[in-house]
């Protein structure tokens, strides 16, 4: 295939009326769905006398109205975060976060628990927009598309961080497009705060020679570190630590019957494998993963466009801590395929898998409401997941060919 003489240039497939018509469609649905949803969790908090329901977001929310109580480590008692939330959640939902997280929720401890969510999931939807728009063209159906795309409805009905995150991990990619790599490196510090989906991104900045990049990166983590332990105290950390260790332990002894957890290394202790040899073949699978990403991100005829999506295909398959409303990472990576050309109507079933990428567990979400059953999950994602990271190294490291964009293929800086 002939590259495109620009990336943007591809995007045009979807200019059609029905192209159109696709983007909003999925774009709307997924706010209606996500509003509609979260307003009927809002009329059972109004009619069970309650403070919060049972969702992820209400251990962030807790944890924020402890710190302006001047309680920061009350947030690692389980029990005292339920009793705060004033919810009937009896599982295990622990506070696992650094300092730097607690200071960036702590604003939302002033609101009621339903504005707060709103507020949050709002801010992180915004800032996914604002992160994409550099790789969209000026094209606002495709813009929508991405930051309200099917696949981040997991992550809407829950309340987690994964929207803010991959925001955060496309504004630096923006960043590094744009040869801004100190910007990169301020957007991968803050990434930090949620670090166990970032173990392959100093792999790929080692392997672009991005050397200012990772200065800049590591600067910011250090800040982000310093600034809250000033105000929460040492004594954070070996808290910290301490819960890690337990929730590790927890996530360890229950990994066979965490539906909702989407890893490979979770797929295989479901399947009857041994947890310990469960957990050594994802590590293997994150170190093939590891060397792949960083053989695509070596090569200086490789595009920029090509190098996105193979990170972003490979971080959901190389890390073992997955979980559903993490599986937002496949539309964003879809993104990147199209703008470089790989998924394309002269290809079928490039499109298809262009598709299921940006609904990727959308769908599966809408059913575990309707059935309560999560089984579908693993099944579903784990195989759009590697296709599309196959589909990238078919065509950067098996199937190579020069870029015609300059721009897009620059040499390590």
């Amino acid at each position: 295939m002939t590259p495109n003489a620009t990336p943007d240039a591809s995007l045009s497939v979807l200019d059609t009326r029905r192209g159109r018509q696709l983007c909003l469609m999925g774009a709307l649905l997924t706010a209606l769905l996500g509003v509609m949803l979260m307003l009927r969790d809002v009329a059972e908090i109004s009619g069970s006398g309650l403070s919060s329901v049972s969702v992820d977001f209400y251990v962030f929310w807790a944890a924020a109205k402890l710190a302006l109580q001047g309680l920061p480590l009350d947030a690692f008692d389980v029990d005292r975060i339920r009793e705060i939330a004033n919810v009937t959640q009896e599982g295990w939902m622990p506070w696992a976060y650094p300092p730097g997280f607690l200071l960036l929720v702590t604003p939302l401890g002033l609101l009621p628990f339903a504005p707060a969510w709103a507020a949050f999931m709002g801010l992180s939807v915004a800032a996914l927009a604002l992160a994409t728009r550099p790789f969209t063209a000026g094209r606002p159906h495709l813009l929508l598309a991405i930051a309200l795309a099917p696949a981040i409805l997991p992550c809407l009905l829950v309340g987690q961080t994964s929207i803010l995150w991959l925001a955060g991990l496309m504004a630096a990619l923006a960043a590094l497009h744009a040869e801004k790599p100190l910007l990169a490196g301020l957007f991968i510090g803050l990434l930090t705060l949620k670090p166990q989906l970032g173990l392959l991104l100093p792999v790929a900045l080692i392997a672009a020679g991005q050397w200012r990049t990772i200065l800049a990166a590591v600067v910011t983590t250090l800040a982000l570190a310093a600034i809250p332990t000033a105000l929460y105290g040492t004594a954070y950390w070996p808290e910290m630590l301490a819960m890690l260790d337990q929730h590790g332990t927890t996530v360890r002894g229950a990994i066979a019957d965490l539906t909702l957890m989407i890893s490979p290394y979770s797929a295989l202790a479901a399947l009857g494998v041994a947890e310990p040899a469960a957990l050594t073949a994802q590590w293997a699978l994150t170190a093939l993963c590891a060397l792949a990403v960083f053989a695509v991100w070596r090569r200086p005829a490789t595009s920029f466009d090509l190098r996105a999506a193979t990170l972003l295909s490979a971080i959901p398959l190389a890390s073992p801590y997955l979980w559903h409303y993490e599986s937002a990472f496949l539309a964003p990576a879809a993104l990147f395929l199209l703008r470089d050309g790989v998924i394309t109507p002269a290809r079928p079933l490039t499109l298809l898998l262009g598709l299921a990428m940006w609904l990727s567990l959308g769908p599966s979400a809408l059913a575990l409401l309707q059935t309560g059953q999560a089984d579908l999950f693993r099944p579903v994602f784990l195989p759009i997941a590697l296709a599309a990271f196959l589909t990238c190294l078919w065509h950067t490291l098996l199937r190579p060919r020069p870029s015609a964009n300059p721009a897009a293929s620059e040499q390590p800086q």
